[in-house]
């Protein structure tokens, strides 16, 4: 009996053993992937409701009135949303919004407006697919309509990325000059004078089309140009002492090219990958920027990439994220934008509770403008796990979530009734809005703008051709926005 036993052990077990370790490893990945303040009831969300209402709305008044100037009750007001100040986008391929392009989407053509305010070209605005090295569909005139049907669309675009000075990112042009390992003065003059064109070229091809860029990407691991050109003294040119140096050169070209562009410094694994993300990370990030700060390198703001996923990037808690935010804002005073967003992983209902979460925390946050996916399609995404759309483009669970925050619980909409005094107001998201006051059959409308310090104004009636409206005080709008996700 004990060696029939013993016997069995030893066979049940190769079956036993597999099962059981992949159960194990699924339940750690799943565990090790969660984020604290998820629960409901986590008191970051109450902290996090008082912000958004404090940054990201103000007070709107309309006060209804006869043209001898007394007020009147029972005019029906009617507020409605029709764009966010806040950037809410993704990043979008023009070839599948573009008729005259072979993978064109009706679907996708659609969608974009519906749903975004903002975007950036995923790829067509990168150095290789602009020197044509990708071929006919990344041929600049495709770049060009895309920016175009975006701006018909009133869609601000995010240019990525005017300098990614790695070898697998640049023409073959600067290639060829990477690859020489003792160049000539006359190589490296070639090499400086590339990038330098480059800046010019495409800022100025794409001026007033792209609000902002992300003019140096990943500096913390891409620098093939500038350790090639340590040491190197330019035609008419101080020589360059480090990758700082060169660096802050592009900045001040960019700028130069398109002043009303901001530039940006992009960058990964800032704030994604949990709460104990290695500190060389976010050390070596953080070199980076006070270098370019000391140096006063003319840097307009900070994108953070936010790529998430089950193994290296796990998410990051809310108050962590706050915590990032609140030192970069301390030590550098710059705008934020999340750039790339996405969380790849099978876990649909952790995915969504983070895309809800995350995106709450920094809509949270006073120092962030904009939050841009990495793709919202199934058909056309780095991952298909990631997207907020199935391939019919029904909303996926974190589709839903992200719908709900930025057409629902961040969205307003209001209607009722002049009261004694001639108010009705409410407390609305910043933004673009429309304003209607029906009165004795007849319908005045006003476009209006609601700036963070709030506005009040006066409509005056009957005005049988238009709707007379003063406004009290000129009040500024906070964050530029032209762009209606409907």
């Amino acid at each position: 009996m004990k060696t029939q036993l013993n016997y069995q052990r030893a066979d049940n077990w190769p079956l036993f053993f597999p099962a059981t370790f992949v159960i194990w490893i699924l339940l750690t990945v799943q565990l090790h992937a969660q984020y604290s303040g998820r629960g409901d009831d986590a008191p970051w969300r109450a902290a996090a409701a008082q912000k958004i209402d404090q940054i990201r709305k103000a007070d709107l008044e309309i006060t209804v009135q006869d043209l001898d100037g007394n007020k009147l009750e029972n005019a029906a007001v009617s507020i409605q949303m029709k764009k966010h100040a806040f950037k809410f986008g993704s990043a979008v391929d023009p070839r599948y919004f573009l008729e005259s392009q072979s993978q064109y989407n009706a679907g996708y053509a659609a969608k974009v407006p519906e749903i975004f305010n903002a975007t950036t070209l995923e790829n067509h605005l990168k150095w290789r697919a602009w020197d044509g090295a990708w071929g006919n569909s990344f041929d600049q005139s495709v770049t060009q309509a895309g920016l175009d049907w975006l701006g018909d669309r009133e869609i601000d675009v995010r240019g990525h990325a005017m300098m990614w000075p790695r070898y697998q990112s640049v023409p073959d042009s600067v290639r060829e000059i990477l690859d020489i390992s003792n160049p000539t003065q006359q190589n490296l003059q070639d090499l400086y004078d590339l990038s330098f064109n480059h800046i010019a070229d495409i800022g100025s091809a794409v001026k007033g089309k792209v609000f902002s860029w992300d003019m140096l990407n990943e500096p913390r691991t891409s620098f093939d140009i500038e350790d090639k050109l340590i040491g190197f003294t330019p035609q008419g040119q101080p020589a360059i002492t480090s990758r700082t140096d060169i660096r802050k050169r592009w900045f001040e070209a960019a700028q130069a090219v398109d002043n009303n562009a901001s530039m940006f410094l992009n960058d990964f694994g800032i704030l994604a990958g949990g709460d104990n993300l290695n500190s060389n990370i976010r050390n070596n990030y953080r070199a980076v920027l006070s270098e370019l700060t000391n140096a006063n390198t003319p840097m307009d703001g900070l994108g953070f990439q936010s790529h998430f996923n089950e193994t290296n990037r796990l998410p990051t808690s809310p108050t962590k994220i706050w915590e990032l935010l609140d030192e970069f804002a301390a030590n550098y005073d710059l705008p934020v934008h999340i750039t790339e967003f996405d969380y790849n992983t099978t876990n649909k209902d952790l995915q969504a509770d983070y895309t809800r979460d995350y995106m709450t925390a920094i809509f949270a946050h006073e120092s962030v403008e904009a939050f841009i996916l990495w793709g919202f399609w199934e058909g056309k995404i780095n991952h298909a796990e990631a997207a907020l759309f199935d391939i019919n483009f029904n909303p996926n669970l974190n589709g839903e979530e992200y719908l709900d925050l930025v057409f629902n619980q961040w969205w307003t909409e209001e209607n009722g009734f002049s009261n004694l005094d001639g108010k009705f107001g409410t407390r609305g998201f910043l933004g673009d809005y429309e304003i209607t006051v029906d009165y004795q059959g007849r319908s005045y409308r006003q476009n209006i703008s609601l700036g963070s310090d709030g506005k009040n104004i006066i409509v005056s009636v009957p005005e049988p051709s238009s709707m007379a409206i003063l406004t009290l005080c000129a009040l500024p709008v906070l964050w530029r926005t032209r762009r209606s996700p409907h």
